[in-house]
């Protein structure tokens, strides 16, 4: 009886996992910890919360958690998530990767799209680049 519990419980958070997104992710080569992995993470969630701020200004609600694992002080940072005039396309490796997290996330698409030509995506995408080309 008790295993029965136990795995009705784990199948349950599972199943409320599911559809969620991944968490953020940072740059596999820099240590747990490291400050600019702390940095790009925070980035990353700022502009979750501030997705989660749009959508609810507009009467709307996310179909997920975006914000789920990130820490709560990114919800104070302010970020700039308006499209700008003239931003290149979402191009494969992070860019796309980085969209296609909003949306697993719940962002909706018209959001998603909109964040992809903002100010605060593509500065987390030339931080993250500049880690990268550190190593």
């Amino acid at each position: 009886m008790q295993i029965k519990l136990i795995t009705a419980c784990l199948l349950g958070l599972l199943a409320g996992c599911v559809g969620q997104g991944a968490l953020v992710s940072g740059v596999p080569t820099l240590p747990t910890g490291d400050p600019r992995q702390e940095r790009l993470v925070f980035n990353e969630c700022a502009i979750y919360f501030a997705a989660v701020e749009t959508l609810r200004a507009d009467g709307r609600r996310p179909t997920g958690n975006p914000t789920r694992g990130c820490p709560a002080e990114a919800a104070a940072r302010a970020t700039d998530i308006n499209p700008m005039v003239s931003v290149p396309a979402v191009s494969p490796g992070f860019p796309q990767e980085l969209y296609g997290r909003m949306i697993a996330r719940g962002v909706p698409s018209d959001l998603a799209d909109d964040i992809a030509r903002s100010k605060a995506f593509w500065d987390l995408v030339a931080f993250r680049d500049s880690l990268i080309a550190d190593f």
